[in-house]
């Protein structure tokens, strides 16, 4: 299956958020998975594309023409795809990918993230798609759903297609299920 990766591309997070990044890449091979995502060579990014290339997973980097240059798409992807505009990656990201796991990240991981979401409500999108809440990144988003949710502003069924995981075995057990 490939899997896409929204995730920040940010150099100034924990180093823990770079570990798991990197561990999730390890698990994503070690469980038959490649990787989709959007290319950056920094953040969090590529630490998910180092822990793939580390057990030799292929990795597929979907790169806006803006950022065509050297030294911003990692080196070691397999294939890389240009688009002419963010609009056009998020397209083609949704289009490469089986699933999708949303990492942390911030505006950037929540335009990806909310677009699939929308789709999937529409019932336009019917890949699995989950919230990997590592260190409680997503704890706010998750009670502020809820609370649209109880408010009325979305339905329980939209609020359900957005599922929030603990841990990356989890997420990708539900990716996979």
């Amino acid at each position: 299956m490939k899997i896409c990766v929204y995730c920040a591309s940010s150099q100034t997070l924990d180093p823990q958020y770079y570990a798991l990044g990197e561990r999730f890449g390890r698990l994503l091979v070690e469980r038959g998975h490649s990787l989709v995502y959007g290319g950056y060579s920094r953040g969090l990014m590529a630490a998910v594309a180092r822990g793939v290339a580390s057990r030799g997973g292929g990795i597929t980097a979907v790169v806006p023409r803006i950022f065509d240059r050297p030294g911003f798409t990692f080196e070691g992807c397999s294939r890389v795809i240009f688009t002419e505009s963010m609009h056009a990656r998020k397209a083609a990201m949704e289009a490469e990918g089986d699933a999708f796991a949303i990492l942390p990240g911030g505006i950037g991981t929540f335009d990806e993230a909310f677009e699939l979401y929308v789709l999937k409500s529409l019932d336009l999108c019917k890949k699995p798609m989950g919230f990997l809440n590592a260190f409680g990144c997503y704890d706010l988003l998750k009670a502020f759903l809820e609370q649209s949710c109880r408010q009325g502003l979305m339905t329980e069924a939209n609020l359900k297609l957005g599922v929030f995981y603990e841990t990356a075995e989890s997420l990708l057990e539900a990716l996979e299920g």
